[in-house]
């Protein structure tokens, strides 16, 4: 396995960006089934997202469902690429495999969220189902828990993608509950958006 980290944009996605947000009014669970009108809007390009959190601890759950126009494999090779991901992600400032098996690795991710607050590094463990599933869980670092998974799910015989999100954060130091609620609604779509725009132009431009 080469020293690539696999699952930079895991955590990431609390940390930068900004775009419209469309609530869900149910549980978006990693198995269930779209339903129709949820299908239909991912497929006109809005990305669905759920809050949850507590009313007293800068802490939350967050699921979000995004539509990409490309096989599961594509967008695989993005998510999985560190060295590109700055150029998109802003906030990632270090990404280190500090261990690797077959279906696994370790990795460190250091991680400027924004200019109030200090440089957050962590370290967690990211096992894999290779263009299908990735599932992850903080081992040690800055943040006092994180855990979460990544499901891909082929659609059209496999020319189109969805992409489920899901995670459990709490950042084990204070930040003012409005702020974790508009970074969480904010940024989680725009880097959706920004890995769906990098793999469909991928695409694009890989089209003989």
């Amino acid at each position: 396995m080469n020293r690539r980290c696999k699952s930079f944009l895991m955590i990431t996605l609390f940390w930068v960006g900004a775009t419209a947000v469309v609530p869900v009014a149910k549980s978006m669970t990693a198995d269930a089934q779209l339903n129709d009108d949820q299908l239909a809007k991912i497929q006109k390009g809005e990305i669905l997202v759920q809050l949850g959190q507590s009313e007293h601890q800068p802490r939350g759950s967050v699921e979000a469902v995004v539509w990409i126009d490309a096989p599961a494999e594509a967008i695989w090779r993005i998510m999985t690429d560190c060295d590109a991901a700055p150029e998109f992600i802003p906030g990632l400032k270090a990404c280190r495999v500090l261990e690797s098996g077959d279906d696994w690795e370790v990795i460190r991710h250091d991680v400027k969220w924004m200019w109030l607050f200090p440089k957050v590094a962590y370290v967690f463990r990211a096992d894999y189902q290779i263009h299908r599933q990735i599932t992850f869980r903080r081992l040690r670092g800055d943040l006092r828990e994180m855990k979460g998974m990544w499901r891909l799910r082929p659609m059209a015989e496999g020319r189109h993608t969805i992409v489920h999100y899901s995670v459990y954060l709490d950042p084990g130091f204070f930040v003012p509950r409005w702020i974790v609620r508009r970074s969480l609604k904010k940024n989680l779509p725009a880097v959706l958006a920004a890995l769906r725009n990098r793999v469909e132009d991928g695409s694009r431009d890989n089209t003989p």
